[in-house]
């Protein structure tokens, strides 16, 4: 255990909302947002003050959503970090856990997005690998039919997003980072590939 002081700076909900403020958001927008709570310093309440901080700024009238990604709900063969024996392949694909937008974990979001998708009245849309989830008036409306053929298309809630004039803010993290891209990659030609994930039909699992 570290006895070193933290390096700051020191972050408290009042100080966040306002250099939120400074960068320009507006009360009553709809807002993505990718972040990096180690990189804001020393959070005085951790990544529920962020959110808070957050909702603060965009109002009742806003809506924040995030990225919750799980992309560990896949096909074996294609993982590498870390791999798995080929011997595992089969029992790996017979026993995933079918996605539930309930309580699937996100996979390398980090811990705001976490935050959000576990925040009283959070709603999260169906994909079982590119979810995503929001808090706010717009939430349902962004979320709702996404696709499981469509990871992050014209029937993701990127397209929505979008087509609603949504902002992206980098909170502590970079344009690597920002999934809107990724829109922008599937408006480009090019060939289909195969995906396959385990998810709940009225059938049972699949």
């Amino acid at each position: 255990m570290s006895t070193k002081p933290p390096a700051g700076p020191l972050c408290t909900r009042a100080s966040l909302a306002t250099d939120l403020q400074a960068l320009g958001l507006r009360p009553g927008e709809t807002l993505l947002v990718h972040s990096s709570l180690s990189s804001l310093g020393w959070v005085c309440g951790g990544a529920g003050v962020v959110v808070t901080a957050l909702l603060d700024v965009l109002s009742g009238e806003g809506t924040l959503v995030v990225p919750t990604h799980s992309g560990d709900n896949s096909d074996p063969v294609s993982w590498g970090n870390p791999p798995v024996p080929e011997a595992w392949w089969a029992d790996v694909r017979a026993s995933m856990p079918p996605y539930d937008a309930r309580t699937t974990p996100t996979r390398g979001m980090g811990v705001i997005p976490e935050t959000v998708r576990n925040w009283p009245g959070a709603v999260r849309s169906g994909h079982p690998q590119t979810s995503f989830a929001a808090l706010g008036p717009r939430a349902a409306a962004i979320l709702d039919g996404h696709a499981l053929d469509c990871q992050l298309g014209e029937q993701s809630p990127l397209a929505r997003l979008e087509e609603g004039g949504a902002r992206i803010l980098l909170l502590g993290a970079g344009f690597d980072s920002c999934t809107a891209f990724h829109l922008a990659e599937y408006r480009v030609a090019a060939p289909l590939v195969d995906n396959s994930f385990a998810v709940m039909t009225p059938q049972g699992r699949r």
